[in-house]
């Protein structure tokens, strides 16, 4: 009985999640239309400034060494991965704002997203979910363009450890995704569902600073490597980097790996659990706006 249950949840999970995502997909044409040109642009130009900016100390720097020398490599990196952690760290919340704050209406009759998935016996996860992966697709094209400003500018990997690599930022994408679950549930732990959410705020300045996006970790003083050292996003781009630049195997990057791996643990664990608790919170809390 239990498992038909849970054929039925997953079928109908199934059938929603993909009418949401449909739904997203559509609405992205708008996107692709009126903001992909411009959004072009600021990516090439942001990246090229600052490829203009760290060659005019390549040259000085023997910092870069460790990661083959390769500024160009270690920045183009850097910011890939930097846009697809950040996403990861706000995907959730701003799916689970969607949800929230969204409307669906008819003939003049408006509710909100979240009692149409009540009263219609849709999964909260359908487009939660949804809303998730459809963001992915976004931040996979800047991802892409970033690779093209690479190679504009000599970016070159050759033949470096992918799967080690991967593995790394799938990792990372664990423990960050987690960061985001906690993030997400603070909406009715803390009443932060609007303005600014503290935990995203204070991860996302630090990332941005001690985490090696723009340059090595190693110029940071030692109290900042020590703040860069709480952060996954700090491991997986080091991981990424080593792997992919230097070849480095799990035996030349295990204190990374399990560094990362420990990380991922306790914060992906804690934020669904934490995103549970809020799930049961939004049921008996309401939020005036």
């Amino acid at each position: 009985m239990n498992m038909e249950r849970f054929k039925t949840k997953m079928a109908l999970f199934r059938t929603h999640f993909f009418r949401f995502l449909l739904f997203n997909l559509v609405m992205r044409y708008y996107w692709l239309e009126w903001m992909l040109p411009f959004h072009v642009v600021n990516l090439v130009l942001g990246a090229s400034t600052w490829i203009f900016f760290g060659k005019s100390f390549e040259a000085t720097s023997p910092i870069y060494q460790q990661y083959g020398g390769d500024f160009v490599a270690f920045l183009i990196l850097g910011l890939m991965l930097n846009s697809f952690y950040t996403y990861t760290l706000d995907a959730f919340r701003m799916a689970t704002l969607f949800i929230l704050k969204g409307r669906v209406g008819s003939m003049g009759q408006h509710l909100s997203m979240y009692d149409y998935l009540k009263l219609s016996g849709i999964p909260f996860s359908a487009p939660l979910l949804a809303f998730v992966v459809n963001g992915y697709i976004e931040q996979f094209i800047s991802i892409f363009i970033y690779f093209l400003v690479g190679l504009l500018f000599g970016f070159k990997m050759g033949t470096g450890n992918y799967p080690v690599a991967i593995l790394g930022i799938a990792i990372g994408w664990f423990a960050v995704a987690g960061i985001g679950l906690i993030s997400a549930s603070m909406i009715t732990i803390l009443g932060a569902w609007k303005g600014i959410e503290p935990v995203r705020w204070l991860v996302g300045v630090l990332a941005g600073l001690v985490s090696g996006v723009y340059f090595p970790v190693e110029v940071l003083p030692e109290q900042l490597q020590a703040v860069s050292r709480l952060l996954p996003q700090t491991y997986a781009m080091r991981i990424a980097r080593l792997a992919l630049l230097q070849g480095l195997g799990l035996s030349g990057l295990w204190q990374d790996f399990a560094a990362l791996t420990l990380s991922a643990l306790i914060l992906f664990p804690l934020g669904v659990t934490l995103y549970r608790y809020f799930i049961d919170l939004v049921r008996v809390k309401t939020l005036v706006e």
